[in-house]
């Protein structure tokens, strides 16, 4: 399962859902909720450049690298498999990017619609960060399909009706 939070509510997540992993996507300054010094450092995964532009040639996709590799440890660990908790400050665009790139990632056979699809229909608010998914599609070889999967949904809504969210994930 993936769980993606507001900052607000990423404590209350954490003790909710209890992870094995932990996607912090935080400004440099902002600090990270102490509850999550109980994941191994090598499984807590810290974003923080600025998501919203491209960075420069010798860092593309090095963000979303990092996703991926944390969505093949996910597959590679032994079952019960633990939750994924990501969070940003608003739950929106890119904690959702995130989890669409890890869902993507982890349940690779599946249709990159299908996964826009349940991604909507969990959060109606969620508006992936198109740099990211796209930073992703490219490292994935998915020929842009995630992108246009995430390009037909129909808009977000703009509320957040539930700032902690639950998505299952298949292998």
């Amino acid at each position: 399962m993936i769980v993606v939070s507001t900052l607000d509510n990423a404590e209350q997540a954490f003790k909710d859902h209890k992870p094995g992993y932990v996607v912090s996507i935080l400004d440099d300054s902002d600090p990270v909720p102490p509850v999550f010094e109980a994941v191994p450092p090598e499984n807590h995964v810290r974003l923080s450049e600025d998501c919203s532009r491209q960075t420069n040639a010798g860092q593309a996709g090095a963000r979303c690298a990092r996703l991926i590799e944390l969505a093949e440890k996910w597959r590679a660990a032994p079952e019960p498999k633990r939750a994924i908790l990501i969070h940003c400050h608003k739950g929106v665009s890119r904690s959702m990017a995130a989890a669409y790139i890890l869902m993507c990632a982890i349940d690779n056979r599946r249709c990159e619609k299908d996964i826009a699809g349940a991604l909507r229909k969990a959060a109606p608010h969620a508006d992936p960060n198109l740099m990211l998914v796209s930073e992703a599609d490219a490292l994935l070889s998915r020929e842009d399909r995630m992108v246009e999967a995430i390009l037909d949904l129909c808009p977000s809504c703009g509320a957040v009706d539930n700032p902690i969210v639950t998505l299952p994930l298949g292998a």
